[in-house]
Formats: C-alpha cells, sequence, structure tokens
C-alpha cells in the first residue's frame, strides 16, 4: 500500500502536506506556516508540477540532488518560475541555478516560522536536513531504520558522523519526515543506531544498509 498524499500533519502554526510521486515513490512535502499562509516545497521528484498545493511555496528546497529528487524541477521552475535553494556542494549538480545557496546552520523563515539548515553529508557531499522546530525533513539522510544509500566506506562513516553530530542530538519527540518511507522519530532511530553501533561496524561498510542488519 502507498503513502496517503495531502496533509500528515498539524502542529501549533505548523502543516507539513507529502505528495509521494515518481518511479521511485519520492516524498516530497510541503511546510506551511499556518499563521501566515506561507510554505515552502521540500524536493522536487517526477510529477510535481501536476500537485495542488496547499499554499502559496517561497522556494522549493533541494535535500540533495539526485535525479530521483529533481526530475519534476525543470518543468515545476518552467510553469511557476519557483525559487531553488541547495546546498552548496551539490549545487553544480543542478540543471538550472539556484537562486539561493545554503550553508550549515543557515537560519530559515516560513512566515512566522524559523528553521535552520543541517548540512548532513554522506548521501551526497551536500546532502541537507530542515528542522523546523519538533519536525525534521530528512531527505535520503535518514530513514526508518537506517541511513541512506552511501556509495563508498568512507561516505557511509561520514553519514554516520552526520547523523551522530546533526540528528541524534536532537529530542527524541522530534517527528521525522523521510525522502522515502514512513515518518519515524529521532528517539526510535537513536535507540536502533546505537544497538547497531553496539554489534560493531564492519570497515568496508557501505551501500544499502539497516541498524537491524
Amino acid at each position: 500500500m502507498g503513502l496517503k498524499n495531502g496533509i500528515v500533519l498539524t502542529l501549533g502554526d505548523v502543516m507539513v502536506a507529502r505528495h509521494t510521486l515518481g518511479p521511485y515513490a519520492v516524498n516530497a512535502y510541503e511546510l506551511v506556516c499556518r499563521k501566515t499562509g506561507q510554505g515552502i516545497l521540500i524536493d522536487a521528484p517526477q510529477g510535481i508540477d501536476t500537485v495542488r498545493f496547499q499554499a502559496p511555496l517561497k522556494a522549493l528546497v533541494l535535500t540533495h540532488t539526485h535525479v530521483d529528487h529533481i526530475q519534476g524541477l525543470q518543468s515545476l521552475v518552467d510553469k511557476t518560475g519557483i525559487p531553488v535553494w541547495v546546498q552548496a556542494l551539490d549545487a553544480p549538480r543542478l540543471p538550472v541555478n539556484p537562486d539561493l545557496v545554503l550553508q550549515d546552520d543557515q537560519d530559515l523563515a516560513v512566515g512566522s516560522l524559523t528553521g535552520r539548515v543541517l548540512h548532513t553529508p554522506g548521501h551526497t557531499p551536500g546532502s541537507l536536513c530542515l528542522r523546523f522546530g519538533q519536525v525534521l525533513f530528512s531527505g535520503d539522510t535518514l530513514f526508518p531504520n537506517g541511513p541512506g544509500r552511501t556509495e563508498t566506506p568512507a561516505a557511509f562513516r561520514q553519514i554516520l558522523a552526520s547523523l551522530t553530530q546533526k540528528i541524534f542530538t536532537l529530542p527524541d519527540t522530534v517527528l521525522v519526515f523521510p525522502g522515502h518511507g514512513p515518518p519515524t522519530n529521532v528517539g526510535y532511530e537513536r535507540t536502533a543506531f546505537e544497538a547497531f553501533l553496539r554489534r560493531g561496524v564492519p570497515e568496508n561498510m557501505c551501500g544499502d544498509v539497516a541498524w537491524s542488519a
């Protein structure tokens, strides 16, 4: 069964809507400030240009630039002119020039909401997560039961460092909305991650890894 599209969370002034699209079932998200009605779009899978959005969108923020997350980018930009924001190290892989290059720990305002960019390299050099209070958009850095795919052992060590330093320092109750699959939370993933580490991590580990492996 596929994930339900549409509004998946209302919490205070935060509204989150999910649009699972494309051949790789990528989760694109709208983050909307309920007080002001302003929103941002997170990621641009194939078919995103056909979506009826919940609110006017200030920008498209890309968690990374793998093709499945940007397949709908060009058509969306052509149709709407939406500004594109991306982390510096992934910017060269875009088919368009970004309107804003994001840096680690940069604050982002969406209406009356204030969030933060977390640079989390490993899946790609410029992978990022976005945290808005009790909500984290993790892209392909963190999924339920594991990290995003890595191509080399060095990249795997890098994504573990990103998770340790940037994600698993957040409160347990923070909700995680990943680039693929259902939501999870920081506390559940941290507990599973710590158990994974206790079993020992082979030096050559990389690829698709699950905490329960």
